[in-house]
């Protein structure tokens, strides 16, 4: 009878270790809600920040931005339509981050250059530096804004 009892036992612990690793698992809509709100920061930060030309906010900024990508990227989505979106702003937000890297270091060379003729050099190298580094920002940020409309659609959608 000892015996039985300990078998039961065994069994009902097992079925509640199972319930309570189901229970726990991440709904969809729980998923949908924590990608929403890292990408809600990151897209903020972005909002704050992009009409300050400082080199020190302008590499905060990159520096925020690729946090955001880890964050996005640390997240563990089952859902496979979410983890495609979470793959491809990962990529956005750390092309903005270095992107804007890049600004901050082309406007620090841009500070520092001297007031002679190798100087100017370096101020039209870090203008064009800034100019490509920026463009390449824009497309990251215009793919990042599709990404949150089709990652917000897809939340309200009924699945």
């Amino acid at each position: 009878m000892y015996f039985f009892r300990q078998q039961i036992a065994i069994v009902i612990i097992f079925f509640a270790c199972c319930l309570l690793t189901v229970s726990c698992a991440d709904s969809p809509v729980v998923q949908c809600t924590k990608f929403t709100e890292i990408v809600t920061r990151g897209n903020a930060l972005i909002d704050t920040q992009k009409n300050n030309n400082d080199v020190g906010t302008t590499k905060n900024l990159a520096k925020n931005l690729n946090q955001t990508a880890q964050q996005l990227e640390s997240l563990r989505l089952t859902d496979t339509n979410l983890k495609q979106i979470q793959i491809q702003s990962v990529k956005s937000f750390r092309e903005m981050g270095q992107a804007l890297g890049d600004i901050g270091k082309a406007l620090e060379a841009g500070n520092l250059a001297s007031t002679s003729i190798e100087g100017r050099e370096q101020i039209q190298k870090a203008q064009t530096d800034i100019v490509r580094a920026g463009q390449r920002a824009n497309q990251a940020a215009a793919n990042q804004d599709a990404l949150t409309e089709k990652l917000i659609n897809y939340c309200k959608s009924d699945r």
